[in-house]
């Protein structure tokens, strides 16, 4: 999964007008930093999926920004990945 290139903070801005792009992109976000601490557990995504009570192709789309979440299963991963969940609006 890669995450698109901006030449600047103006060009990104424009792109993420609408909150749907929005949405999608901190989606993206939000998956690649489930897969980097999954990583760093060294846990697998089945693993992982056992432990949120759920598949491991749901842990795959949550990766890769296509799944959505709840703040419980956010919650939940935080405890599974021992990470505290944090949320600001900027």
């Amino acid at each position: 999964m890669k995450l698109p290139k901006f030449t600047n903070e103006t060009a990104l801005a424009d792109t993420l007008k609408t909150p749907s792009s929005l949405e999608s992109y901190e989606k993206t976000l939000i998956g690649k930093e489930i897969f980097a601490l999954r990583k760093k557990t060294h846990m697998t995504q089945k693993e992982m999926a056992s432990k949120l009570g759920t598949t491991q192709s749901v842990i795959a789309r949550m990766e890769t920004g296509k799944q959505n979440f709840t703040i419980g299963t956010l919650i939940k991963l935080g405890f599974i990945l021992r990470k505290k969940l944090h949320v600001s609006f900027l």
